[in-house]
């Protein structure tokens, strides 16, 4: 028959034995290709041109020069770190990435079973707005009351033990979580993070020091306003003209790159914000013997590396840090994956989250040797990379020694840095971020649970912490997700005139004929094969949605399909086996003058959508079967479409194929022989006839819907409906 399935496919054993001999076969090249992998530099710099050099030196220095500012306005005004640590954790991300990365993510030929550090020559990792401030947070609730000193060890252990956990993650292939958390929940995340941010500069910007920026916004807002009075004068005048110049630089370079067509002025847009510190920091230089002028300035930075702190790598000091460590990891891996997707989607290369989290990884482990907090990849900064021409992880290389030069010849002009400017900074760098809010709307549009991940997100930010947004975040996705999996779409599925495939109960389908004169959805004729239920599962069949499956096929032979188990009494039946009775009344319900429903004859099920199915649902097959068979009182065959091969011999362990019995639903027919599971030595005539049986059962799977119901319809025509026999029914 047309769209008949012929041959069986490989078992599971036949499929571990092959994939062991490819494995075999490229197993003594694997280790030297995996080792190679690790120090990707050696493959790429050997063929690097020389033409590339000037699109990163320019990518290289605009983004050190965009790096200096921020480093220090993140670590000194979120962290709540001295400034030279943001330092620290800009160059070393930044020299780190240049020894790891490769081209657009290249993966050597042969590797792909392997996990790769790699790295995004787009990218650029180090310290960033939501991360630094989530440390902040971290410091605020696990080291509060503690020196600085010890606050910095916590940072740096922090970023030691985020690392390793993230190594754990990519090297034991655990990246697919990420994949639990939806893009509308990271956006929610961001967008209040942002508005977080900029709440928690709002009080330094004006030089208030009585209010705690490490509470929830709400409180940190409200405390703002309370203490508003005790503003100072030139605090407020720094941090708000160096805000409203930072955004006119902004603007007015956006307008004439975009509309004037001057494109040199990006660059004047990328370093708006060194452009600005630079000259607040001339000024307060200037005035610095003024006794009458009060501000706040950063003040020392150590000259060099001289300021460099480790870690504490002692077990019993790591228990301190445990409890801030899923917060971190969760925050920063999904910040640098958003990065590494979005720049992946623009530039037209595929990203593998386990060999990012694995480079993630070895950033934060090795970085906090040389005194980094925790870093992941900058949205900021990779934009400004891209947009100034990189070509290859010389760029980073070039960024990183842009921050240690700063390191060693300007830490004396950095002391003179107003504390309102960096303030600003943090501010205008974090726009980006809350602009993801726009997203809200088309959300609402066109799916509710997705807006809701996003108001989940956005809202908790915005009520209590990072962290606590991130649990809530992550919770959310993993309800919802396990909702769609226990509470899969089941279609009641009847063909229309044109041959599709549709269920008109659940889909709103318009027609053609009113379609452009009615705003009113017409839903298409629909026809099924006489006794013929034809079922569609849009979802993998296992244990979470099995007990609800088997309700929906069991509810729709209730309200479709006649009651023939007649000749059953009722004190043979279960004591709760009250399926006649519901059909008794249902019957009653649809009144003397309905027709009467026809005889079920077989069930088709449309397998295209089934991804997997476990043993959970391979049960509830068999209990569907013995269910709809006590309903009938006569076997009912099963027929599936469109079944992956990998699942074909696992359905063929429902009962379909009857030995010794007419194979024609007929009333009365005996049920026959079952398959034997769980027998675990069999004699080789029971292998060969368990063999043949599974090659007649495949006369029951089909490659399409239609070959499927064309044989349920051909081969069930022996079907009582109503009171008489009737043959060949169409």
């Amino acid at each position: 028959m047309a769209g008949q399935i012929k041959q069986l496919p490989r078992t599971h054993h036949q499929e571990l034995k092959a994939s062991a001999r490819r494995l075999a076969k490229d197993l003594p090249s694997l280790p030297g290709r995996y080792v190679k992998s690790l120090f990707p530099i050696a493959g790429w710099l050997p063929s690097y041109q020389l033409e590339w050099l000037w699109g990163d030196f320019v990518a290289g220095l605009t983004v050190g020069l965009v790096a200096v500012p921020q480093s220090i306005s993140y670590a000194s005004k979120l962290a709540g770190l001295p400034a030279q640590f943001g330092l620290y954790t800009s160059f070393i991300g930044a020299l780190l990435y240049a020894l790891f990365a490769t081209s657009k993510g290249t993966v050597p030929p042969g590797c792909h079973w392997m996990l790769l550090t790699v790295f995004f020559e787009d990218v650029t990792i180090g310290p960033t707005a939501v991360l630094s401030l989530g440390v902040g947070q971290a410091l605020s609730t696990y080291a509060s009351g503690a020196s600085t000193a010890d606050q910095v060890v916590f940072a740096l252990t922090l970023a030691f033990w985020t690392g390793i956990i993230q190594l754990i993650i990519g090297l034991f292939r655990f990246g697919i979580i990420i994949d639990f958390v939806p893009i509308p929940v990271i956006s929610g995340f961001t967008a209040g993070a942002g508005i977080q941010v900029i709440i928690s500069q709002l009080p330094t910007l004006v030089g208030i020091k009585t209010v705690n920026t490490n509470n929830a916004p709400i409180q940190v807002l409200i405390d703002f306003f309370k203490a508003l009075s005790t503003a100072t004068e030139w605090d407020s005048i720094f941090g708000i003209t160096s805000l409203v110049f930072i955004l006119l630089i902004k603007f007015s370079t956006d307008y004439a790159v975009k509309k004037r067509g001057i494109t040199w002025l990006k660059y004047v847009g990328f370093l708006k914000n060194t452009i600005v510190l630079i000259i607040y920091t001339g000024i307060s230089y200037a005035v610095k013997d003024n006794k009458s002028l009060s501000f706040s300035i950063v003040k020392t930075i150590p000259y060099g590396l001289t300021g460099i702190q480790q870690a504490n790598y002692d077990i019993s000091y790591a228990s301190k840090v445990f409890p801030a460590l899923p917060g971190i990891v969760v925050i920063s891996v999904l910040e640098h994956i958003a990065v590494v997707k979005t720049y992946g989607r623009v530039n037209g290369y595929t990203t593998n989250p386990n060999q990012e989290i694995v480079a993630m990884g070895l950033a934060n482990s090795l970085g906090s040797l040389v005194g980094a907090y925790p870093a992941t990849g900058s949205f900021s900064r990779s934009a400004i990379k891209a947009a100034s021409g990189v070509r290859s992880p010389v760029g980073s290389f070039i960024t990183g020694i842009i921050v240690v030069i700063c390191l060693f010849s300007l830490t004396n002009a950095l002391y003179y840095i107003p504390s309102a400017v960096l303030s600003s900074i943090v501010v205008n760098s974090v726009a980006d971020l809350v602009e993801k809010g726009k997203l809200a709307i088309p959300l609402f549009k066109s799916d509710i649970f997705d807006f809701l991940g996003f108001v989940v997100g956005f809202i908790v930010v915005i009520v209590s912490s990072l962290e606590n947004a991130i649990y809530a975040s992550v919770a959310w996705s993993l309800l919802v997700l396990l909702f769609r999996i226990a509470r899969p779409r089941v279609e009641i599925l009847g063909r229309t005139a044109t041959g599709a495939w549709i269920d008109p109960t659940a889909d709103d389908y318009d027609s053609p004929a009113t379609a452009a004169t009615s705003s009113v959805s017409v839903v298409p004729e629909t026809s099924v094969p006489t006794g013929i239920l034809v079922l569609k599962i849009d979802e993998a069949l296992t244990y979470p949605n099995s007990n609800y499956i088997l309700a929906v096929a069991k509810n729709a032979v209730l309200h479709r399909f006649k009651y023939t188990n007649t000749e059953t009494r009722r004190a043979d039946k279960s004591w709760s086996d009250t399926t006649q009775e519901q059909y008794k009344a249902l019957e009653k319900k649809k009144g003397q003058d309905a027709a009467p429903p026809p005889n079920l004859r077989a069930v088709v099920l449309d397998f295209s959508n089934v991804t997997h199915v476990d043993f959970s649902g391979f049960q509830t097959l068999l209990d569907l079967k013995d269910d709809l068979e006590r309903y009938a009182g006569y076997p009912i065959p099963f027929y599936f479409a469109a079944v992956r091969r990998t699942q074909i011999r696992l359905l063929l362990g429902v009962p379909l194929h009857v030995i010794g019995a007419d194979r024609n639903a007929v009333a009365g027919a005996s049920e026959g022989q079952k398959k034997k599971w769980f027998k675990f030595k069999k004699t080789p005539e029971e292998v060969a006839a368990e063999e043949q049986r599974d090659i007649a059962s495949l006369e029951y799977f089909f490659t399409d819907l239609d070959s499927a119901v064309e044989a349920a319809v051909s081969q069930t025509t022996n079907v009582v409906l109503g009171d008489k026999l009737s043959a060949n029914i169409v």
